[in-house]
């Protein structure tokens, strides 16, 4: 099960993910960033600290939001990554693409 919250912080967005995004959170995660497209904020962090895993359409719904937000000259930064999920984003070379934090 995927449970999310978007919060509006003094520096921009904060966007907690907390359980699983796999074939039953999938629907869930895709609505939280289509959520968060439509705020007006400048800058989001993606705290995924609570994420436990994600699957390949999860990395996939996470790219095309990157693009997205980041083609309307935004900034966005995930954090909290477990060494797992960490691992997973480093082997595909995400960290390269989007700012990571431990």
């Amino acid at each position: 099960m995927l449970e999310y919250k978007i919060n509006s912080v003094d520096n921009g967005l904060e966007i907690v993910i907390k359980g699983r995004v796999d074939s039953e959170g999938i629907s869930g995660f895709q609505q939280c960033l289509t959520d968060s497209l439509e705020k007006p904020e400048e800058k989001a962090v993606i705290d995924l600290s609570e994420l436990k895993f994600i699957n390949s359409s999860g990395i996939g719904k996470l790219l095309i939001f990157y693009k997205k937000f980041t083609n309307t000259g935004r900034e966005l930064q995930i954090k909290g990554i477990d060494d797992d999920v960490y691992t997973l984003f480093k082997a595909i070379r995400l960290d390269k693409l989007i700012n990571i934090e431990k």
